[in-house]
């Protein structure tokens, strides 16, 4: 991507607004810019509302289903940043999201080193996840796989609840969507404190 263009949509600058070399470097192609736009915001991470991307892109969710996807596919960290849209919009919580970051490098038979550090720690307070875990992990999904079936079902052997997280006074807690069903798999003692 240009240097002078992600420039100008880091400043924020609309179409009408943009320097007329700048056009010139965009074929004179607001669809151009507006491509460059998602791109670059897609790729930042950047909040929707506030920013040049909502006049590029439309929906608000599915914009935010992309960068959780982008992020997902980079193995990038959980956009904490986003956390309020993304958990609340997209009922998507770090850890589901870990979970699938690790079940996608395990259908993929890669190695935990894929993974980028400050990834793999968050998947080691989230899940328990280490680098020995992911090992055993492989280790019995290739010995449960069937030999006729390729596609092997590697989530059933993933952690179903998060691992128990001391909370900190200084951090700020919220509750998503909660369903029944996260209601149901939780124990009787979580229960009694929802209910009172």
């Amino acid at each position: 991507m240009n240097v002078e263009i992600e420039e100008n949509i880091r400043r924020k600058v609309t179409w009408g607004h943009l320097p007329a070399h700048i056009k010139q470097i965009l074929s004179n192609s607001s669809k151009e810019y507006d491509r460059y736009v998602v791109n670059f915001s897609i790729k930042n991470q950047l909040r929707y509302r506030g920013n040049l991307v909502r006049h590029a892109f439309r929906d608000e969710r599915r914009y935010y289903e992309r960068v959780v996807a982008y992020s997902r596919e980079r193995l990038m960290l959980f956009p904490y940043h986003l956390a309020d849209m993304v958990v609340k919009g997209l009922r998507m919580t770090p850890f589901n999201y870990y979970v699938s970051v690790v079940e996608k490098l395990m259908q993929a038979e890669k190695s935990y080193d894929t993974l980028p550090n400050f990834t793999a720690a968050d998947c080691l307070r989230l899940l328990g996840i280490g680098r020995n875990e992911y090992i055993e992990l492989m280790n019995r999904s290739r010995s449960n796989r069937s030999r006729l079936f390729g596609r092997k079902n590697v989530r059933i052997l993933l952690p179903k609840v998060p691992c128990d997280i001391h909370i900190e006074p200084w951090w700020r807690v919220e509750v998503g969507l909660v369903l029944e069903d996260d209601v149901k798999a939780r124990h009787s003692d979580y229960n009694l404190s929802i209910q009172n």
